[in-house]
């Protein structure tokens, strides 16, 4: 009953606040922590978190193909892959391979059909590989443009740390963006040397007769990756359609010609489904999962990186809390679970004015930021938003990475600490990170009038993510 009371009264509050302006006070409120299971519907408050247009229909049509489009002999491998969350592949069985190990492939290939937001990618993989890009991976990437494409080069750790290379760069100077026509056979050879680059590992792209090479990042050799397929995978992102042929490959020593059947193992290669993660509609909200973990209930979903160019495509799903203002201790918990990600995504989770809610970090929040770079992976991390512009976050913190595991974190903002300027601690299972607000933006302050889960303003790709047990401050 107490916590029907609270939120009760927290609505009645809320309502007051999209009537008029905070009025920043120096004076704290009177709080209390509330528990929410998701047991039932918490039928909190939403905008923009539930997409209104129905799922695309996405088909996959890849695989041993009776045709010659890439040159020589009937037979080939190869052709229309969709960009989609839903993976897709069509691969042989390896030996496991690592980045301790030396690699080779090559062949030729074609592209005859690409669309605006397409691509495949073909190289070694992990039947457990997930998102893009993609972790225990070093692939060749074909990123299609309508009637064009571009290559990339690329590998991705075990722990979502990414790296590589674009091919063309300068070799197309009169084709704007290194674009390539579609059409044209291509030869091609990837190899990876786990000595180059002084040790560290190093790519080399041989592309028509012209040689690339992207060393591995500091690190990224040791973080180690598993390799146990070679074959196509599709871009495991919201997109549109490529058709590509591979032919006369040679795969670190086996050649295959293709002139019949070689019954490589396919996934969903040949498959026809709907694709509900389609940007920029997000799609998070109670749902009957457990994920995180505990009793069937949860809350979160599928929420898209946007554009600060497109604010009404802002997100956020939250409890009202009352008012809340920097002048209050505030604390939160629960469990977690990073289920899938693309590189370029994020997430907030904390504090928020429901009507400042868009940003990078918005007005008004104090919270976490799930987000990181490609070269590292995902960081849980402390951000805050005043309400005067003043924004901070810190640059790292723990790795938080979508491997499916179900996790515990809190959020800690002491006013107090600091020198009275106030600290946002995070912790994510047992390592921790803090960050300091500075004394300027203290004098901003901020105020909040909910709790939940706010989309990050910045372009990108997806997270999928889901929260249960959540205990958090509201006012009393």
């Amino acid at each position: 009953m107490l916590r029907t009371r609270i939120i009760k009264r927290c609505h009645l509050v809320s309502l007051s606040f999209s009537m008029l302006s905070f009025v920043l006070a120096a004076a704290h409120a009177e709080t209390v922590t509330i528990t929410e299971d998701f047991a039932v519907d918490p039928k909190w408050d939403g905008r923009n978190n539930v997409r209104t247009v129905r799922g695309r229909e996405k088909r996959q049509d890849f695989g041993f193909s009776q045709s010659n489009n890439a040159g020589g002999v009937i037979g080939e491998i190869g052709g229309t892959v969709c960009r989609s969350v839903r993976p897709a592949t069509y691969g042989v069985p390896i030996a496991p391979k690592t980045l301790n190990d030396r690699l080779h492939a090559s062949g030729k290939f074609k592209v005859t059909h690409s669309e605006g937001g397409s691509g495949l990618l073909i190289g070694w993989f992990n039947t457990m590989s997930r998102g893009w890009r993609t972790p225990n991976a070093l692939l060749l990437r074909l990123d299609g443009e309508s009637g064009s494409f571009r290559i990339f080069y690329e590998y991705g750790t075990q722990h979502w740390k990414t790296g590589g290379g674009q091919a063309f760069e300068g070799m197309y100077q009169t084709n704007p963006g290194s674009k390539i026509p579609i059409g044209k056979t291509h030869e091609w050879s990837i190899d990876y040397n786990p000595g180059g680059a002084d040790g560290r590992g190093e790519i080399t792209l041989v592309l028509d007769g012209a040689e690339y090479k992207a060393p591995l990042d500091e690190g990224h050799k040791a973080d180690g990756a598993t390799f146990d397929r070679f074959g196509i995978v599709n871009q495991q992102i919201y997109g549109d359609e490529i058709t590509a042929y591979f032919d006369d490959l040679i795969v670190d020593g086996a050649q295959f010609d293709f002139a019949s059947d070689p019954g490589w193992e396919g996934v969903d290669n040949r498959a026809t489904m709907e694709d509900i993660a389609i940007r920029p509609y997000h799609y998070f909200h109670h749902r009957a999962s457990n994920f995180a973990g505990g009793a069937p209930g949860e809350i979160g979903g599928f929420i898209w990186r946007i554009e600060s160019t497109t604010p009404e495509y802002a997100g956020y799903y939250g409890a009202p809390t009352g008012r809340l203002t920097m002048n209050d201790e505030l604390t939160a918990s629960g469990k977690v679970c990073f289920k899938r990600a693309a590189v370029d995504c994020g997430l907030l989770i904390g504090w928020f004015n429901s009507n400042t809610a868009v940003g990078a970090p918005p007005n008004n929040f104090v919270g976490v930021l799930v987000e990181g770079p490609s070269r590292i992976g995902h960081y849980f991390r402390p951000v805050f938003g005043s309400s005067d512009d003043q924004r901070g976050i810190k640059e790292e913190g723990p790795l938080f990475n979508p491997d499916s595991a179900q996790r515990t974190w809190s959020i800690h903002y002491d006013p107090k600490a600091n020198e009275g300027n106030g600290r946002i601690t995070a912790v994510l299972d047992n390592e921790s990170v803090y960050l300091d607000v500075p004394k300027a933006a203290r004098k901003g302050n901020a105020a909040f009038d909910h709790f939940g889960v706010v989309s990050w303003q910045r372009g990108g790709h997806y997270v999928e993510m889901y929260f249960d047990d959540l205990t958090y401050t509201v006012e009393k």
